[in-house]
This record gives structure tokens, C-alpha cells and sequence, in this order.
């Protein structure tokens, strides 16, 4: 009898065992994601390996849309006068050279008489200096003398060529007003290629020199002015890319490269400006002074990361599905929870290394994991 009940005991035990270890088994299958190959298929899954790929450090910027300085004229007059015609409006283009006010006034009539009376003395004055010239040579005239034509000679000459530039500037035929044909008014035109900004004057309104009564802005010229926060300034170099969006518009980015970095911290926002220049500006809709956001890319360096087809995002966690296994017609994956860094090109960067190499890469957007 003792022997019979010893034997049952050992048999209930391993009995025991043996349940024990088929639930284990069917515990640790529960954990395991189950997918079939025909769905594999279906999805155009993929299983593939995390790689290095490259991240850059990233600094955040704001910065404002501005002309570059030989992209940017502000329009006056070189002298008193009053606007005749205005030929162009605000938001028009205008090419170098092109007129865009007719001026007139009494003192622009003044230039060219001072001009023709100029040019009638000097050529006075130079006869006399050369026959001074010549007698002081010859000792009939004082040094005295000499000097006296020399001087007045050349001080006209200077007048006369002061004023031919000053005419010249204007777009203006000498040739005509030094026989006395004077013109009634001049064509004020634009020093740049760019689209009229504003015209701050009126037909029939006199401008004194320093009032600036037109604006100019070449949007080829564009550039990004860009304000760097003190503590980041060490990590912006020229030749560095940068990525920006307008209008708050983050799905449409645009390019731009560094291409000078201030040397001094503006005291209002403690930053520092700097300039990069933009990829293709004629193909983007900007104007001048608007608002950007982006990211200049600062230094490169490689890291262990999955497509961004790998990750999925439950709440405010990130998994990734782990291959286990091959059995029958199925694929087994474990659910892998993982800390995300920076994402780039469709990567994501993995922050810790993980326990596998293989694991779903594409077709991960069906699966439920809760």
C-alpha cells in the first residue's frame, strides 16, 4: 500500500510539473504578436535591421525675410524740385535705369546756367593761361602774373567738371545745354532691378534732398536675417544648411545656407544676427520684413535608427514589433517599448540598443498592439 501511494504521489507531481510548464508556455505565446504570412503579403511588410544614419544637431531660429543691401535703394532728389509725373506704382516691377518721376524746379534751370556760364569762362581763362604761360617763359610777365592765370584757370576747371558730373548723373546731354539748350525738367531714375515698395510723394509736390520719397526692393535679393540666441552662437558656422517654412506653414520647407554670422549681441533681444543665403528665392512667394521659423542643421553625427514605418505610437509611448519567430504560416513578433530621439529623412533615432536585430520595418500602421 505504501509503495501504491508513493507511486500516485509522484505521478500527481509531475503531473503537476507538466501543467505548470504548458501554461508558461501558452503565457509567454500570449505576449507574442501573431501575423500571418498572407497578411505579411497583403501589407507589403517588411523585416530589416536598425542602421546608422546621420542626425545633425539641430538649433531652433526665428529670423525675418530682408533685401541684401545692394538688393535694397531708397529714392530722393540730389537737389530741390517738383514732382512732374510719377510713371510707376507701389508693387510694380521697375528695371535699373527705368524713369520713375520727372522732376522739375528753378534750381535744376540754375544747374544748367551755372553749367553754360562755366564752361564759357573756363575757356576764357585757359586762353589766358596759356599765353601767361608762354610770356612767363619767355620772362616778359612777373611769376606773379602767371600764377595768378594759372590759378583761376584751374579753379574753374574744377567748378566746370563738378558740375558736368553733377548733370551727367541726371541722364542728361551735355552737349545740349553747353549751346544753351536747357531742359525744363529731368527723369529721376531707379538704381535697381526690384519691385516699386512704396512712393511716399505727390504729383505736384516740392521735395526738398533729404526727404526719401520712394522705395525700391530687388526680391531676388532675398535673404534670411536670422537671430541666434547667445548660448547657440558657438554652434553656427557659415555653410551650414538651413531649413524654413513661412506664414507658420510647416509643411512647405524651403532651403537655405549660412552665409555670414554678427559678431554683436543686439541689446534689445540679447541675439545675435546672422545671414543665410536662399536656395532658388525666385521660386518662392516672399516679401520683405515677414516672419520665418526653422532649424539651422549644426553638426553631423551618425546613429543607431529605424524607419519611421518601424515605430508605433500608443499614447505617449513608442514600440517597436521585435521578430521572434517563423512557425507554420506565421511570423511571431514581440512588442518592444523604445526611446525616441530625433527623426530626420524618414529615420528616427533609437536611444538605447535593442536586444535583436530584426524586427518590422514597413506595413506596421494596421496593427493593433493593445
Amino acid at each position: 500500500m505504501k509503495i501504491n501511494l508513493i507511486i500516485v504521489l509522484f505521478v500527481s507531481m509531475i503531473a503537476l510539473s507538466c501543467n505548470s510548464k504548458s501554461e508558461q508556455t501558452t503565457e509567454d505565446n500570449s505576449e507574442l504578436i501573431e501575423i500571418t504570412k498572407a497578411q505579411f503579403e497583403s501589407e507589403k511588410m517588411v523585416i530589416g535591421e536598425p542602421l546608422l544614419h546621420p542626425f545633425s544637431e539641430v538649433v531652433h531660429v526665428t529670423g525675418t525675410i530682408t533685401p541684401a543691401v545692394d538688393g535694397h535703394a531708397q529714392v530722393s532728389l540730389a537737389m530741390p524740385g517738383k514732382i512732374n509725373k510719377i510713371y510707376y506704382k507701389p508693387g510694380q516691377l521697375i528695371n535699373k535705369g527705368a524713369a520713375l518721376f520727372e522732376v522739375s524746379g528753378n534750381e535744376f534751370i540754375d544747374l544748367q546756367k551755372e553749367f553754360a556760364e562755366s564752361m564759357a569762362i573756363i575757356s576764357r581763362l585757359k586762353n589766358d593761361y596759356l599765353r601767361a604761360k608762354e610770356l612767363y617763359s619767355e620772362k616778359i610777365v612777373t611769376q606773379k602774373d602767371f600764377t595768378y592765370a594759372e590759378s583761376n584757370f584751374f579753379a574753374e576747371n574744377a567748378k566746370y567738371k563738378a558740375l558736368k558730373i553733377k548733370i551727367e548723373t541726371m541722364g542728361l546731354d551735355i552737349s545740349k545745354i553747353e549751346k544753351g539748350e536747357f531742359y525744363s525738367s529731368y527723369n529721376l531714375k531707379s538704381p535697381i532691378n526690384g519691385f516699386v515698395s512704396y512712393i511716399n510723394v505727390a504729383i505736384g509736390q516740392y521735395v526738398e534732398p533729404q526727404q526719401k520719397i520712394a522705395e525700391i526692393i530687388d526680391v531676388n535679393s532675398f535673404l534670411l536675417k536670422l537671430s541666434i540666441f547667445e548660448k547657440n552662437i558657438n554652434k553656427i558656422k557659415t555653410g551650414q544648411s538651413v531649413v524654413f517654412y513661412l506664414n507658420g506653414n510647416k509643411s512647405v520647407k524651403y532651403k537655405a545656407t549660412i552665409n555670414a554670422v554678427g559678431k554683436t549681441i543686439q541689446t534689445d533681444s540679447k541675439s545675435i544676427e546672422c545671414y543665410a543665403k536662399i536656395e532658388n528665392p525666385t521660386n518662392i512667394n516672399m516679401v520683405n520684413n515677414q516672419f520665418i521659423e526653422g532649424e539651422v542643421h549644426s553638426g553631423v553625427d551618425s546613429v543607431l535608427s529605424v524607419p519611421e514605418t518601424a515605430i508605433i505610437n500608443s499614447e505617449n509611448d513608442a514600440y517597436i514589433l521585435m521578430f521572434e519567430k517563423e512557425k507554420n504560416k506565421s511570423y511571431y513578433f514581440k512588442k518592444i517599448k523604445v526611446q525616441t530621439g530625433r527623426k530626420a529623412n524618414n529615420y528616427v533615432e533609437l536611444k538605447e540598443q535593442l536586444p535583436s536585430v530584426k524586427l518590422l520595418v514597413n506595413g506596421i500602421y494596421n496593427i493593433q498592439i493593445e
